[in-house]
């Protein structure tokens, strides 16, 4: 492995869940680094105390926003083992992201707006401005995620409907791998892609007394500042909130260590 590709040697572990990490891992290895893969986040459905009401007043939004490639899947799979038909679906989408909405596109729909940024906190941004403009809103979502968008809407007299799609788990059979990845092998970076991933990756090194030495990368700030809460710095973290973009950052950063 020549000495001149970007992250050359470097040890990276990669806690995205199982499913997602597979383009992360390709694209550090293709940049000639070590990918350590240890899911500290995992996903699935769950049936929401208001979904039947959501369900049937499906055709009376005139959008619907997703904003996670997690919440078009299973905001989808709900609606499947319903046995909702999608055609009922009249309302325009806005997607957080443009992954979210090529997703989203793999399910026949396409996203009619997407924020400026990857991000909730510009789009309710955009909602405050005027740039977004709605009546009935409906937000397919996760459990843990935030009430941001929704409350942007509100003020601006929004009908808005949550729909808790899926919830967030910590997969406790990998707690093992990690405290002896940690361990045993020397790691220069720990990547974070969601605050869940930060939440219980401290839960494991705190109940294991592992101190750290590698440096953190994530992305987008809502994750910088999970790692921050916990007393921990961060020294990569791009402005695109991309896989590619971290990668890229991670590169760079290395580039100036070296100098």
């Amino acid at each position: 492995m020549p000495a001149t590709q970007p992250l050359h040697n470097k040890h990276i572990l990669v806690t995205r869940p199982r499913g997602q990490a597979a383009p992360f891992i390709d694209k550090i290895k293709a940049a000639g680094g070590i990918a350590y893969a240890v899911p500290l986040i995992a996903f699935q459905a769950i049936q929401a105390a208001n979904e039947s009401v959501v369900v049937n007043k499906l055709c009376t939004y005139d959008w619907i926003i997703l904003t996670s490639k997690n919440g078009v899947d299973f905001f989808f799979q709900r609606l499947e083992e319903m046995g909702v038909d999608r055609t009922r679906i009249s309302a325009r989408f806005a997607a957080i992201g443009t992954k979210t909405a090529a997703v989203l596109q793999e399910y026949g729909f396409t996203a009619d707006y997407i924020p400026e940024k990857f991000s909730a906190d510009q789009l309710a941004k955009e909602i405050e401005l005027g740039l977004f403009q709605a009546q009935n809103v409906l937000i397919p979502k996760g459990n843990l995620a935030r009430t941001t968008i929704a409350e942007a809407l509100r003020k601006q007299d929004v009908y808005v409907d949550e729909w808790i799609v899926y919830e967030t788990f910590f997969p406790k059979e990998e707690k093992r791998r990690l405290v002896q990845l940690l361990q045993n092998e020397r790691l220069d970076v720990i990547t974070f892609t969601s605050p869940s991933a930060v939440r219980h990756f401290i839960d494991v090194i705190e109940e294991a007394d592992l101190s750290l030495s590698a440096v953190i990368a994530c992305i987008g700030p809502v994750t910088e500042a999970a790692v921050k809460k916990f007393g921990l710095s961060v020294s990569i973290c791009p402005q695109e909130y991309t896989i590619e973009a971290l990668i890229t950052e991670m590169a760079q950063y290395f580039r100036k260590e070296e100098e």
